[in-house]
């Protein structure tokens, strides 16, 4: 039977798996492109269905673990045979399969970490846990982002079990190394929750063999995964770490152009992407418990990671997403230790009332980014549009320039043309065929809108914000005269 945990969370627990549920059918597509054409579009090559050189360079240079592509080839195969060949109906069952998973994980971790906070903090937390607004959304992609940090979570949780005798190491061990395969810059992350164990937690050092021991078994399932996947003996992790080396010792570039961000980048994109009154509160809850409790597990395992993708100038939004489940951990520590200062005890009525007041705000605030995320297709929105497209979905045209269409292109596993580039139509040209565009119109040209990647509702309030207007807003119209 499922254990939902006390009396006091079991209708937070409830909530949060028909939240997940609703998010898991509603958030189709991908929020970057990695998570389809490094996963979903690997698994269409092996299946045949994809030639091998369309994929991207990194499937040539071997530098990307086959675990994800491997599990999307058997739930595609299998979805096909026992449910429906329909793509929309497999993407969405690899949305669940993650749904469930970060579920239990999360259960998981909860279940080590609830014991350690004051009562009055308890059922805060677990409603932070399962349903701060990003949480869900992050919950049903089934990316390497948010494989590699639910893997993380489940070895930190090894690493908090009260038992200290009975820790299966082994498992924490492997936790960590599938997390590492999984996205390998997480490796810094998993050796500061080591250190931290080894140096704050005081465990022996015999420790470090049971964990390596752990890692290696991670390692000989890639091995197994990747040389299967590709047909040949592949070490995906030392190509990947290799190759990475070389272009930061600028020895050989990889084949890619990237835009470089100044190093402190991540922090106002902490704050404004995290929403700006919970963004702000997270970077700055994340600051105040860096100070008031160092020897923080959590702490020894963000900044690290943190440090490391800052110094790096290639940044991506998504960079941050392996750490999201630590967020509800990081706000609830942060107020803990907030409300054992002096001034919290001696506050005066008005600032309680603030207190108060700019708590329903947070309320108000997530409820909103919840329904959004939770309503909403992915990114920039094309699968959705091909969900309303159907048939016509492979012969639309895309109203923009070489450097946007790959963000708007509908992959050929949802019908999509094979070479979108080569379809590229503005609305002025007067086409028969459906056009895909942000809404730049000719003032000659009527055209009626068939599609929406967004509700009406949810695009009015992710422009007034300026929620990346680039990836948003997407739309697909009919030329009528």
């Amino acid at each position: 039977m499922l254990n939902l945990g006390h009396r006091s969370e079991r209708p937070i627990i409830l909530f949060a798996i028909l939240v997940h549920g609703i998010t898991a059918w509603f958030s189709s597509g991908y929020y970057a492109a990695d998570e389809h054409y490094q996963v979903i579009a690997f698994a269409q090559a092996k299946l045949g269905e994809l030639p091998y050189a369309s994929l991207p360079w990194e499937y040539q240079e071997r530098m990307r673990t086959a675990l994800l592509p491997v599990v999307a080839y058997g739930v595609i195969r299998t979805g096909r045979s026992l449910v429906s060949a329909d793509a929309f109906l497999i993407a969405f069952l690899l949305r669940s399969l993650t749904a469930v998973f970060a579920l239990l994980v999360m259960r998981r971790f909860v279940n080590v970490l609830r014991p350690r906070l004051s009562a009055p903090l308890r059922v805060p937390y677990v409603a932070l846990s399962y349903l701060l607004w990003f949480l869900p959304y992050q919950h049903v992609r089934f990316s390497p982002e948010t494989w590699s940090g639910l893997f993380l979570l489940l070895g930190l949780a090894g690493l908090l079990s009260a038992s200290q005798r009975n820790r299966t190491w082994l498992v924490v061990g492997l936790s960590f190394g599938l997390c590492v395969l999984i996205k390998p810059a997480m490796l810094v992350a998993c050796v500061g929750a080591v250190t931290w164990s080894l140096v704050v937690d005081r465990q022996r050092y015999t420790i470090v063999l049971r964990l390596l021991l752990g890692g290696l078994l991670a390692l000989v399932i890639g091995l197994l995964a990747d040389s299967w996947f590709y047909g040949e003996f592949t070490p995906t992790l030392w190509n990947y770490l290799h190759k990475n080396a070389l272009s930061i010792a600028r020895i050989q570039p990889l084949p890619v152009a990237v835009e470089p961000y100044p190093w402190f980048y991540y922090f106002p994109w902490i704050m404004k992407y995290g929403i700006w009154p919970i963004g702000t509160v997270l970077l700055s809850g994340l600051i105040w418990l860096t100070f008031r409790k160092p020897r923080s597990l959590i702490i020894w395992c963000i900044w690290p990671y943190l440090a490391m993708v800052s110094l790096v100038p290639h940044k991506e939004l998504r960079f941050l997403f392996p750490l999201s489940d630590l967020a509800p951990a990081v706000l609830v520590l942060a107020w803990e230790e907030l409300r054992n200062t002096a001034f919290f005890g001696r506050s005066s009525r008005p600032v309680q009332h603030a207190l108060v007041a700019s708590a329903w705000c947070l309320l108000l605030t997530n409820l909103i980014g919840l329904a959004i995320a939770g309503t909403t297709g992915a990114g920039s929105g094309s699968v959705r549009l091909a969900e309303q497209l159907g048939s016509e979905t492979g012969s639309v045209n895309y109203d923009a320039d070489d450097d946007l269409v790959w963000k708007i292109a509908i992959p050929t596993f949802y019908g999509g043309p094979v070479q979108p580039m080569e379809r590229l139509q503005g609305l002025c040209a007067g086409s028969t065929d459906v056009v895909v565009s942000a809404g730049s119109f000719c003032s000659h040209v009527t055209v009626a809108r068939v599609a929406a990647a967004d509700p009406l509702w949810a695009d009015a309030v992710l422009k007034a914000y300026g929620w990346r207007p680039e990836d948003r807003g997407w739309a697909a119209y009919r030329t009528i005269r």
